[in-house]
């Protein structure tokens, strides 16, 4: 899977959500009406801050759901 297509398909992404799960959230779709339980499987990082950006879209209706969170750079 080409990562740079995956980004492309997130901010083509009609609505963005933000998820207060760090995994994974669950959604009701508008397009299949089912639950669909979206990973939150790809990353974004900073590299001059320690601010990451965790997203998955939803295969239905394209979805995106995001969670920000951080992470140390210090060891």
């Amino acid at each position: 899977m080409d990562l740079l297509a995956k980004l492309k398909e997130a901010a083509a992404s009609n609505e963005f959500v933000e998820s207060k799960n760090y995994y994974f959230q669950r959604h009701i779709c508008d397009s299949s009406g089912e639950e669909v339980k979206v990973m939150l499987d790809y990353t974004l990082s900073s590299q001059t801050s320690d601010e990451i950006l965790r997203f998955g879209l939803c295969p239905c209706c394209g979805k995106c759901f995001y969670h920000k969170d951080y992470e140390s750079k210090e060891f």
